[in-house]
């Protein structure tokens, strides 16, 4: 595992901690008001940060694309906290597992398409709809 995969990993596990925290049910929701929902703004570009390098590393970050789903619902009470804990779950799962869950399939060679042979009765037609 090179130096690049160790670092998203140190970053999933980062914002999984910080989403595990902000989903836990009074303290999260104590920490997003008398923050004023600045830990909201703070997470969202957290995880815009992350998808953004995972990204670059050819991978996809799905938990991270939770978080920023969460922060940006993260007003309504409930529906926040639910939120950012199936982020918090979905993150540390890719930090945990890693390439083992999610990977980015590389294509070596793509066939060609090959248009199907005409039939000599379809040829001899005249009245095509187009």
């Amino acid at each position: 595992m090179n130096d690049r995969q160790n670092s998203l990993r140190t970053l999933k596990w980062v914002s999984g901690g910080m989403e595990a925290v902000l989903g836990i049910p009074f303290l999260g929701g104590s920490i997003v008001i008398f923050s004023g929902y600045n830990a909201l703004w703070l997470m969202l570009a957290f995880h815009i940060v992350v998808v953004v390098l995972t990204a670059r590393a050819g991978r996809v970050s799905k938990g991270n694309i939770v978080g920023i789903v969460a922060s940006t619902v993260g007003v309504i009470p409930v529906v926040g906290m639910l939120l950012h804990m199936a982020a918090a779950i979905t993150i540390l799962l890719e930090a945990a597992f890693g390439s083992r869950i999610l990977t980015r399939t590389h294509v070596q060679r793509v066939e060609p398409i090959r248009p199907r042979p005409v039939r000599k009765e379809q040829e001899r037609k005249e009245d095509h709809p187009f």
